[in-house]
């Protein structure tokens, strides 16, 4: 059940639309089964934060909270109907009601725990809603990784590539990009303010349902041996010892015993020309301590920059194709989307979409050959994601979010039965809310995860989050009392009912 609530005098200025107002729209989750009844116990999850009511304690007058979930039952509520009205009182386990304290008319008044009085400001309205994407606290809580030995701890990117060969299979291969290694965490769980401690990083989750980062181990490769850096950083530089050249590993997909994955390669002091490479990382099935990274340049996609072929890699076995993405930037936050395609029998044998051939070269002339439609055109926002799910291809794309509290922070989807488009008009399904600093916080690298099923016919999608946006009003500063926050360099994650964008 989803639904907003409010009490008789309080009915906020919330934005009805889906993808908006999450803070004061809410699932109402039905703990047992059979006809909802007075003794029915729920759960009641914020759809912004993915996490749920609680009462602190059983003293009245208490402000109720927000927690992760958990089996206590403190988070257990039971919806009492008012004799002869439309309207409910909300009792905790404890015994005590969901309270508007003072019947505010406020938007903001304190809601507490309170003895029931049968006073309207204990009744409340349930207004049933449209399915709507919501946080997903769990898999936030997985990139909440503690101080363990070998391990890293805060990064961005988050793509994640399911593995089906030998002893991993049903596991998943996660790929970062800039990651902090556990040396930098203290016991608070706070970092130090040192820079970055590898390029990339890969972890490994042992199954699609086990959201223990405990369980989640990174790997290392022999990319780095002799090299004098971690082998947890599972690419080496472009330049052995200039840590100003990197390697930013992005989508992959897995063919037989190795894993495959796009990777952009550039420096910080211009010793390397920016380019895009396929790394072929060979599997340990009984291990965390893979193999040897191989560097692959398919014709086309490598030596060019023009086309960056990093918006999603969809695996089509049936047909002997990984179908692959990529973006060209053609105006401030704008870009139009490519398709090319290789078989999984010769992963360097790349060709591309021109519109009505398959060519060995991308066009990249301003032709544009073969650029896919999005809605009635062809211009897209530059964080694209795009993937294959429950039969449509799916596009993901995120307003701009690098610069100081941007007006619009939203989430967009847009479909097609085809991976050479059209895709359908994008629509909102989630506004962006992380705040750091009092403000919006820098988000970026939007991705798909159609292999994480959750049995509840929804979408996982995930974001990076990285401190400050820049400019404006938003502070450089991150470091304070020389700690920083690893929550805010760190992937999020959100869950879209398939209904809502009609796969």
């Amino acid at each position: 059940m989803h639904a907003y609530f409010s009490t008789p005098q309080q009915n906020t200025n919330v934005n009805y639309g889906i993808g908006w107002g999450g803070h004061q729209k809410w699932y109402l989750i039905q703990m047992t089964p059979g006809t909802i009844t007075a003794s029915t116990p729920f759960k009641i999850m914020n759809v912004e934060t993915g996490m749920y009511l609680e009462a602190p304690n059983a003293t009245s007058g208490s402000l109720v909270m927000q927690n992760s979930s958990h089996p206590f039952p403190s988070e257990i509520w039971y919806f009492n109907p008012v004799a002869g009205q439309s309207y409910y009182y909300i009792k905790n386990a404890n015994g005590l009601v969901l309270t508007n304290q003072g019947g505010s008319t406020t938007d903001g008044t304190p809601i507490t725990e309170e003895t029931l009085t049968n006073t309207t400001k204990q009744y409340w309205n349930l207004t049933a809603m449209n399915p709507e994407a919501y946080r997903d606290d769990a898999v936030v809580g997985f990139f909440r990784r503690g101080k363990v030995t070998n391990t890293t701890v805060a990064f961005d990117q988050g793509n994640s590539i399911p593995l089906a060969y030998g002893g991993n299979n049903g596991k998943v291969l996660w790929i970062t990009q800039d990651a902090d290694g556990w040396d930098r965490m203290l016991m608070d769980g706070y970092m130090d303010c040192n820079h970055w401690s590898y390029h990339n990083s890969a972890l490994l989750q042992p199954s699609i349902t086990n959201w223990s980062s405990a369980s989640t181990p990174n790997i290392t490769t022999t990319s780095n041996t002799g090299t004098g850096i971690n082998q947890l950083e599972i690419i080496k530089d472009p330049i052995t010892g200039n840590r100003s050249t990197y390697c930013w590993p992005a989508f992959g997909v897995e063919i037989n015993s190795d894993v495959y994955v796009w990777t952009w390669e550039a420096s910080y002091d211009g010793s390397v020309a920016n380019n895009q490479v396929l790394n072929k990382i060979a599997q340990n099935t009984s291990g965390t301590n893979w193999g040897a990274v191989t560097r692959l340049t398919p014709a086309g996609m490598s030596g060019q920059s023009t086309i960056i072929y990093s918006s999603g890699m969809v695996k089509k076995p049936a047909l002997d194709t990984v179908y692959v993405w990529g973006t060209k930037s053609v105006f401030f936050n704008t870009c139009i989307v490519f398709l090319a395609r290789y078989p999984l029998s010769n992963p360097t044998n790349w060709s591309y979409w021109r519109g009505n051939t398959w060519a060995s070269t991308p066009d990249l002339t301003g032709t544009n050959l073969g650029q896919i439609t999005v809605g009635s055109g062809v211009g897209v926002q530059q964080n694209v994601s795009v993937s294959y799910v429950n039969g449509k291809y799916v596009m993901m794309q995120m307003d701009q979010g690098f610069f100081c509290d941007p007006g619009s922070h939203g989430i967009y989807i847009s479909t097609s039965s085809s991976p050479k488009g059209p895709f359908t008009a994008p629509q909102l399904v989630y506004t962006i809310e992380d705040k750091f600093n009092g403000h919006l916080a820098k988000y970026y690298t939007g991705i798909i995860h159609p292999e994480f099923v959750n049995g509840k016919n929804e979408l996982l999608i995930t974001y990076a989050l990285n401190y400050n946006a820049d400019g404006g009003s938003c502070s450089t500063q991150i470091c304070f009392s020389g700690k920083v926050d690893p929550n805010f360099y760190q992937v999020k994650a959100i869950r879209v009912p398939y209904s809502l964008i009609g796969i």
